[in-house]
């Protein structure tokens, strides 16, 4: 058999005539061929350049080719192709309406076929979700939160992408609530900003119902950072400085100039004229102070969204106060309701008792029972995770106040809440207790729609515990005076005395309401071993022992003279140079509100302090002069607090007007 050559000879050439076969790609194989030398290579410079060109194209039908065959080319986006991901993602898609649907098709390949870039497309998506702001528009001040018609369905779109992607891929319910808090702007950026992206959460917890309670505690949380680090010493002197400004200028305006027949001007003041500003209709500018304008903006955002939610609004609005009223014809999401017809921040008078209200003015007739029962447990979850704990927050806990205001029956709940499950535990912290026992104290004390009798009945119930903890220490041998050891029933006396003293008027309106201040025994509580007197804050001592003077309730001078004789240097601990404390840290939370814009929807709801009866004031500051080598015993009407015992204006008692 011959052998056969195992070299293959080369092909013979075609011949002229024959056409030449050439292989052209096309774009499809630009991509992938770009996709591949980068995979190779690892030089970004191979697809930077064209996303660059991408990006600033006008194209359309370029655009809408390039994420068609991205989509094609999913399966080389694995993990050494993650910067092309991340740099494909940062061009602006969804500013287009006709780029939706391409955009949103491809991210939702990618993050089926690879799931491990749900958390940095999810990142990207909300980073979209804050827009850029130019720090010298001052105009944003004023309508911070305020977005145009393709901004919102530009923000819409991006939510519908976010929900896709957590239906598509349920693993990512965990990595969407991470990056939610991870990408809320710092507290210090610009106020438009955290309106934007407050108000874009307030969305997706629409779209998302079942994530509505940690997406508000997200919200909550970065408004309880910057009520924290806006203390109201610094709001009250801004706003004193306000109000200094406006009447300097209102003296120049009264103040123009006339001529007269000699030549010379004279100056004519013209009368002042005072008018009562309607908050509705014309809203405040901007705050100065630049954390207390955005807590205000974030506070009347949160408050319209509690209040459109109890009227059966399924999505949020942005109230008037802070910009301008939502579209007409809003973009494709979440349908919207018809308007609730009833006006946020208003109050319904009572038919009883004119100083009362008993809700909003629609009286309840127009509240979604279901959606409002469900805003409760939501909000109070979050407030006992993040405010309760939270002792220097000055005016988001009114989030909480405003919805009990809406719907008084709640009220009940709310401080059946906080004494059972909060103070009366003795599993909880000491710090929890006491803060739970200031807010039963507060609110009783302010709270317009709280009527006389829960005030009664709540006040009762928490002297019955302070008696029967009398009668269990009376047994014992700890039978005495100490902050640390009665702690508890300390934080009982101080909200029993503060909630006397506003609510006092009511108490003696009468022989049977004056039988009924009887029925407390408060006497047994000052005359205690345990010395309330003592411990208590000096300005709600001053005024209990004033108002039961008068009405002969309790005699309270005599053991306060004995406690100032007795009051002597407190040792200091381990050789430091703090001492002991000798009187309670305890703080008021729903001392009178601050924020101008926000203030609206609370006003009409919140009861300020009457003041002492008149005779007893007068009576008690001649005692009190009369009193050689005894620091005075004083109460707000008569004089301030010594340096050692004043009280700053954030936990002060409460005892001023607005």
């Amino acid at each position: 058999m011959p052998l056969t050559s195992v070299i293959k000879k080369p092909p013979s050439h075609p011949r002229a005539t024959e056409p030449i076969e050439r292989v052209i790609l096309n774009k499809s194989d630009l991509v992938r061929s770009t996709i591949l030398r980068y995979r190779e290579t690892g030089d970004q410079s191979i697809y930077v350049n064209a996303f660059l060109k991408l990006k600033a194209s006008e194209s359309l039908e370029e655009k809408l080719s390039w994420l068609s065959q991205m989509t094609e080319c999913v399966s080389l986006l694995d993990r050494k192709a993650d910067k092309v991901v991340l740099e494909f993602l940062k061009i602006p898609w969804y500013k287009s309406l006709e780029l939706t649907a391409a955009v949103e098709s491809f991210i939702l390949t990618l993050v089926t076929a690879h799931n491990y870039y749900a958390y940095l497309v999810l990142k990207q998506l909300f980073t979209f979700l804050i827009p850029d702001v130019n720090e010298k528009n001052e105009e944003l001040l004023v309508s911070a939160g305020a977005l145009t018609e393709e901004e919102e369905a530009s923000n819409m779109r991006i939510l519908n992408t976010i929900v896709a992607i957590h239906s598509h891929v349920p693993l990512s319910r965990d990595n969407l609530l991470v990056l939610a808090r991870k990408c809320m702007p710092y507290f210090k950026r610009h106020v438009h900003q955290h309106a934007v992206y407050t108000y874009n959460l307030l969305l997706l917890a629409s779209c998302l119902p079942h994530l509505r309670l940690p997406l508000l505690e997200v919200i909550i949380s970065n408004m309880v950072t910057i009520d924290v680090n806006t203390p109201r010493s610094e709001l009250v002197l801004d706003d004193d400085e306000d109000d200094l400004d406006e009447e300097e200028s209102s003296d120049e305006e009264d103040l123009f100039h006339m001529e007269v027949d000699d030549g010379r001007e004279k100056t004519v003041t013209a009368p002042v004229v005072k008018e009562v500003l309607d908050f509705t209709e014309d809203p405040p500018l901007a705050m100065t102070h630049k954390e207390g304008n955005t807590l205000d903006v974030l506070m009347t955002l949160m408050l319209q969204y509690v209040h459109d939610t109890c009227h059966g609004v399924r999505r949020p609005r942005i109230p008037k106060q802070i910009g301008r009223d939502r579209l007409e014809s809003p973009p494709e999401g979440l349908p919207i309701d018809a308007e609730c017809g009833c006006r946020s921040g208003t109050a319904r008078a009572s038919d009883v008792d004119e100083q009362r209200t008993v809700g909003c003015e629609c009286g309840g007739e127009r509240h979604d029972l279901e959606a409002l029962k469900l805003l409760y447990v939501d909000l109070r979850e979050v407030f006992s995770r993040l405010i309760l704990c939270t002792q220097a927050s000055s005016h988001v806990q009114f989030l909480v106040f405003y919805l009990l205001a809406l719907r008084p029956g709640l009220m009940t709940s709310f401080l059946e809440f906080l004494r059972m499950r909060k103070f009366e535990d003795p599993n909880c912290s000491r710090d929890t207790r006491r803060n739970a026992m200031a807010y039963i104290g507060s609110l009783l004390a302010r709270g317009k729609f709280i009527p006389f009798s829960h005030v009664h009945s709540c006040l009762e119930l928490i002297c019955n515990w302070c008696h029967s903890y009398l009668e269990n220490q009376e047994r014992s041998s700890t039978n005495y005076e100490d902050l640390i050891l009665h702690s508890p029933f300390y934080y009982a006396c101080q909200t029993v005395f503060y909630v006397f003293t506003f609510r006092y008027r009511e108490y003696t309106d009468g022989p049977k309401k004056l039988e009924m201040a009887r029925s407390l025994n408060l006497e047994r509580l000052v005359h205690s071993q345990l010395n309330p007197l003592k411990v208590c804050a000096p300005p709600i001592v001053s005024n209990f022992a004033a108002v039961t003077r008068r009405f002969q309730l309790a005699y309270c001078y005599t053991i306060m003279e004995n406690n100032k004789r007795m009051n002597i240097p407190s040792a200091y601990m381990n050789g430091s140079k703090h001492p002991y404390a000798s009187t309670l840290d305890m703080f008021f939370p729903f001392d009178p509100y601050l924020l101008q814009r926000s203030k609206t929807y609370i006003i009409n709801h919140f009861r300020e302090f009457d003041g002492l009866p008149e005779e007893e004031g007068k009576e008690g500051l001649e005692m009190e002069l009369d009193e050689d080598g005894l620091d005075a015993i004083i109460s707000p009407r008569s004089s301030e607090c010594s340096k050692s015992q004043s009280f700053s204006y954030s936990s002060s008692p409460g005892y001023k007007h607005w």
